[in-house]
């Protein structure tokens, strides 16, 4: 036996739906690629018997291959081009084309999160509040951007009545207190745990004007850094709102248009009409829901200003819990940030940010 007789022996070639592709499919591949052409004019039946099974293994593992390595597609979206929700966000929309850049970006909130606490037999859930700020200055001459959050500022807030219940049994024990009973406050996340996706860490500078060239550019950068989500809408509304909140990184008035413009065609998107966010204020309010077995049935929330582009506050609410918020009440706000101001100022902070040179 010859080796390309041992090679094709070797391959038992099988219908191409019904193969796996694995180190010994790949090996076999690449031989194949790899085996140089033969004549052999004193078997010409023998070498058609065995060639055609040879092209067909071939076309079977490379399409295999393909299918492996070739990138995952971005899916194809049904826009939605009318109703409440859809007006709110291209009233944002317009609203951020109408915005003019300045020397800083300025914002000012907090940021909350639960806590779930065990301590000498007292079990309670806390809201967790910290206030945070942000300086970014448009020019690098006028020195590096700044995000501040301030753990020792943080405050404590019981979910429920029993939550409140037991917290007084254990002691109200405050933040970070230096005693066996204080309460370690962790740094704030960027949104709830166990959301089963990765984030969204692209440079906004580089994302493109254009709704439609967005939503796939935002969509193929994830799928090329952890793959593309199993709930494309969910994580875009999720992923914008967060460029929409974001003290960190701001994108240009033009791309926060873009991506308002974006949420407004996601399908799942409602309005909540007019409401009050966290903090009293009459808002707009948007959400989309989403279900995974960690978090259970979600309702990511976008509470904006009716007269302009201000994010005033994002939401994550329990409808009903999944596995890793097990015992939360709907109802009950797992994540959120607040903004007291957020936008373009002209009007310097107090002393001069890190590296500034004016």
């Amino acid at each position: 036996m010859n080796d390309l007789d041992a090679l094709i022996a070797a391959a038992d070639p099988v219908a191409a739906d019904d193969l796996t592709y694995g180190a010994r499919q790949e090996t076999l591949l690449r031989s194949i690629i790899d085996e140089p052409a033969r004549r052999s004019p004193a078997r010409p039946r023998a070498r058609l018997r065995w060639i055609l099974p040879t092209v067909a293994a071939a076309a079977a593992v490379t399409a295999v291959l393909w299918h492996v390595l070739a990138p995952r597609s971005i899916p194809e979206q049904r826009y939605v081009t009318s109703g409440p929700a859809h007006a709110m966000l291209l009233a944002s929309a317009e609203h951020a084309d109408r915005t003019g850049t300045k020397r800083f970006w300025h914002a000012k909130g907090e940021v909350g999160q639960l806590l779930r606490r065990d301590h000498n037999g007292h079990r309670y859930t806390l809201l967790v509040t910290i206030p945070t700020e942000a300086w970014r200055p448009r020019d690098p001459v006028d020195g590096d951007a700044v995000l501040a959050h301030d753990l020792a500022g943080a405050r404590l807030q019981p979910v429920s009545a029993a939550d409140a219940k037991a917290y007084r049994e254990d002691g109200s024990p405050g933040p970070n207190e230096n005693s066996d009973a204080g309460i370690a406050i962790p740094d704030p996340p960027d949104g709830p745990e166990h959301t089963e996706d990765s984030v969204f860490e692209g440079d906004p500078a580089r994302l493109p004007a254009d709704p439609a060239k967005l939503r796939v550019a935002m969509l193929t950068w994830i799928r090329d850094h952890g793959g593309l989500p199993a709930r494309p809408d969910a994580w875009l509304f999720r992923e914008a709102t967060h460029l929409l909140d974001s003290p960190a990184r701001t994108p240009s008035p033009a791309v926060r248009g873009a991506l308002y413009r974006m949420l407004a065609g996601l399908p799942g998107v409602r309005s909540l009409g007019t409401v009050r966010d966290p903090l009293g204020r009459p808002a707009v309010g948007v959400a989309l829901r989403e279900h995974t077995s960690a978090l259970g049935t979600i309702d990511w929330q976008l509470l904006l200003s009716p007269s302009s582009d201000f994010v005033m506050a994002t939401r994550a609410v329990v409808v009903r819990p999944g596995a890793t918020n097990r015992g939360l009440p709907p109802g009950t706000t797992q994540y959120l940030t607040v903004k007291q101001t957020a936008g373009w100022t002209d009007q310097p902070p107090k002393r001069p940010l890190p590296g500034a040179r004016r």
